[in-house]
C-alpha cells in the first residue's frame, strides 16, 4: 500500500510541476508576444502612421476592406497573414532594406523577399478589378474653378517616373535598361493624374532606356 501512495504522489507532483511550467511557458510567450514587432505592439497612432501611413484603426479598417487575409494563408507562412500585410506596408511607406526588416520581424532577408512579393501578388490580383480611371463628368466635379475656365477638357495631367532596379547581369538587358536621366538602371512608367491630386492611371513598366515620347505613343490609346 505504501508503495501505491508514494507512486500516486510522485504522479501528483508531477502533474503539478507540468501544470506550473505551461504557466510559465504561457507567461514567457506572452512576454515575448510584447516585444514582436506585429501592429497590436505599436503603441500610437504617430508611430503606426509613421510606419504604414496609416492610424491603428485605418490599418485594421483597410486590412478588413482588403479581405486578404484567406489568399494570405494560402501561403503556409510562418507569420500571421496580418503580420505579413504589416510587415508589405513598412516596406512600401519606408522603402527600408530587407535587411532591416529581417531584424525587426525576426526572419531572414530572403523570407521578407518572398512575404513582400506574395502580398503584392494577392493585392495586384484583387485591386486589377477596380477601375479607378473617372469619367469625364467625375473629373470635371473635382476640377478647381481657377483651372475650368481655360482647360476644361483636361482629363488626366501625365508624367513618366522612374524607379532604380539592380543592374541586371546581361550586358543586354544592361543597355535596355539603363537611363541616361538618372545615370542608373531604372524601370519606366507613365502615371496620370487628377486635377484633385489623385492618382488615376498607371501603366506598365518599360525598360528605363525608353523616352517618355515613346512611352507616351504606347499608351495613346489611353485617351481615345
Amino acid at each position: 500500500m505504501h508503495s501505491v501512495s508514494s507512486q500516486t504522489e510522485t504522479f501528483t507532483d508531477v502533474s503539478d510541476r507540468m501544470t506550473k511550467l505551461k504557466d510559465e511557458l504561457k507567461e514567457l510567450q506572452d512576454s515575448l508576444g510584447k516585444k514582436a514587432f506585429i501592429p497590436e505592439n505599436i503603441s500610437n497612432d504617430t508611430q503606426m502612421k509613421a510606419l504604414t501611413s496609416f492610424t491603428k484603426e485605418r490599418f485594421s479598417c483597410v486590412y478588413s476592406f482588403l479581405n486578404v487575409e484567406e489568399d494570405l494563408q494560402t501561403g503556409n507562412f510562418c507569420k500571421r497573414p496580418v503580420d505579413i500585410f504589416f510587415l508589405f506596408l513598412v516596406k512600401l511607406r519606408t522603402g527600408i532594406s530587407n535587411e532591416f526588416l529581417s531584424v525587426l520581424f525576426e526572419i531572414s532577408d530572403s523570407t521578407v523577399s518572398r512575404y513582400f512579393t506574395f502580398v503584392m501578388t494577392v493585392l495586384y490580383e484583387k485591386l486589377k478589378l477596380l477601375h479607378i480611371f473617372p469619367s469625364k463628368s467625375k473629373v470635371v466635379e473635382s476640377m478647381p474653378r481657377q483651372f475650368y475656365s481655360e482647360n476644361r477638357d483636361c482629363r488626366v495631367i501625365v508624367d513618366c517616373t522612374e524607379f532604380p532596379i539592380q543592374k541586371p547581369n546581361s550586358s543586354a538587358e544592361q543597355q535596355m535598361t539603363f537611363s541616361f536621366y538618372k545615370n542608373t538602371n531604372t524601370l519606366k512608367g507613365m502615371i496620370g493624374i487628377m486635377l484633385s491630386g489623385t492618382i488615376s492611371f498607371i501603366s506598365p513598366l518599360y525598360c528605363g532606356s525608353i523616352s517618355d515620347k515613346e512611352l507616351f505613343i504606347k499608351r495613346y490609346q489611353m485617351y481615345e
